[in-house]
């Protein structure tokens, strides 16, 4: 995509406004330094992104170059979000708490308690804006209609495009996810957070992103009460957003309700609670916790390090199993692995079949083409491979195979949960591993693999 596409200029007007928000937090603050690179960055980007729109063009994107696009418009904001932590820390800590934002990981290399509140403001802003999709947001809010739309709508969502339009489409998901927002405010500040750490976490449990003001997390407030609403809007963010609008429809309650894939993300957290309760004896704690990591929310109650092996090991399952498809969670997602279920299942039945007999591929009631299986089953392998080479080069780098696996898979299933690798201090080389890999992560793979092939070609 050419440097005169005005689609730069909406991702820069984006990351104007986010930046002039925290502004104004910095300045209700008295944090001058600050508001200095708030505003500064705010007016920056705000400034370019209208001038680009005004004399760019909007050009038509095959569905590959939408994907590289996205991939770029994430590593641009996760460059650009890293200015404002120089104040704090060096270039490479900034950047990765800013793509760690973006991508809504929540991973962190910084003491949330010795952070300004509008940098713990920016970071959960930015798991927010990174949630909902900077490409989303456009869609829904400034791009104008063009060919773009429909490419643009499909890297972030998938190719469902249940309402035949992509900008109505998004502008939908849009409505539900800043709804999803103001109920679940609401339901923080009631349940005893104050206003300011409810605002902070509501942004990062929609977006599934798990930054927190408290370096003990959800673990600070030491309340079954706030456990439980946070677990349920955790669950939201992890849940197709196109699936909440049926409830606007008539008798749209029975869809939602015979959605399997929501079933599982109901009855999967479940499993991994008694699991990880079976060593720490509180089933509330390995509910949150399995929540937490199905999710890929990254919201703890007890410190991840201190868990027993086989609830290390039932985590890594729920944060590699990931949440709903069309939702803000990571993951293989649900559906890919009900996929893989049917095969696996049409291999055995074709096992006991004579060689002509044809045999349909079945995933929740729905057959499936050949080539529709064999996409999902090499996505999971290739995100298994990924997550495979990661391990093995945190290992080679001096670190247990058991802690490189857990930060390897929370870090590729923008998950944020933490054996200690991501941390203060982390060396360059660990910090660039995880960064890559919540980048990946946050876009499936593909996108950065075509953004790449595009950067070596334009050389």
């Amino acid at each position: 995509m050419g440097v005169r596409s005005g689609l730069w200029g909406y991702v820069l007007l984006v990351l104007g406004i986010t930046s002039l928000a925290a502004a104004a937090v910095a300045a209700a603050f008295g944090e001058r330094p600050e508001l200095w690179y708030f505003l500064g960055l705010g007016a920056v980007s705000s400034c370019l992104g209208v001038a680009w729109i005004r004399w760019g063009h909007i050009p038509a994107l095959s569905p590959r170059e939408a994907l590289a696009f996205v991939a770029a418009s994430y590593l641009l904001f996760s460059l650009l979000g890293a200015i404002p932590f120089l104040d704090k820390g060096t270039f490479l800590d900034g950047w990765f708490e800013a793509i760690s934002g973006i991508t809504t990981t929540g991973l962190s290399v910084f003491i949330p308690e010795q952070l300004p509140r509008s940098l713990v403001f920016f970071r959960s802003l930015y798991q927010w804006i990174g949630g909902a999709g900077i490409v989303v947001i456009s869609l829904a809010f400034l791009l104008p209609p063009s060919r773009a739309a429909l490419p643009l709508y499909s890297a972030e969502y998938g190719k469902e495009n249940i309402l035949g339009n992509a900008r109505l489409m998004a502008r939908r998901v849009a409505t539900v996810y800043l709804g999803l927002t103001a109920a679940g405010y609401g339901a923080y500040v009631l349940a005893g957070m104050g206003p300011f750490d409810g605002l902070v976490h509501v942004l990062s449990t929609i977006s599934t992103g798990g930054f927190s003001p408290f370096s003990d997390s959800i673990g600070h407030y030491r309340s079954a009460w706030v456990e439980g609403v946070v677990s349920l809007f955790m669950i939201c963010g992890a849940t197709s957003f196109p699936l909440f609008w049926f409830l606007f429809r008539p008798k749209g309650w029975r869809e939602v309700i015979a959605e399997r894939e929501l079933w599982l993300l109901l009855g999967v957290p479940l499993v991994l609670g008694v699991m990880i309760a079976a060593g720490i004896g509180s089933f509330g704690v390995g509910l949150f916790q399995g929540v937490s990591a199905v999710t890929t929310t990254g919201f703890a109650t007890t410190p991840t390090s201190s868990l027993p092996d086989h609830a290390r090991w039932a985590l890594i399952l729920g944060m590699v199993t990931g949440g709903m498809g069309g939702s803000t969670a990571g993951g293989l997602k649900l559906y890919r692995l009900l996929g893989i279920a049917a095969l696996l299942a049409w291999t055995l039945r074709r096992a006991w079949l004579p060689g002509s007999a044809q045999v349909p591929f079945k995933i929740l009631g729905r057959s499936l083409a050949l080539e529709e299986v064999t996409e999902l089953a090499a996505y999971a392998l290739f995100y298994l491979a990924v997550l495979g080479i990661a391990t093995t080069v945190l290992v080679i780098m001096g670190y247990p195979l058991s802690d490189s696996l857990f930060e390897a898979a929370s870090a590729q299933g923008t998950v944020g949960l933490s054996v200690g690798l991501a941390k203060p201090g982390a060396p360059v080389g660990t910090k660039l591993v995880l960064m890559l890999l919540m980048w990946m992560g946050r876009l499936e793979i593909l996108p950065i693999i075509l953004f790449l092939r595009k950067a070596v070609r334009m050389r």
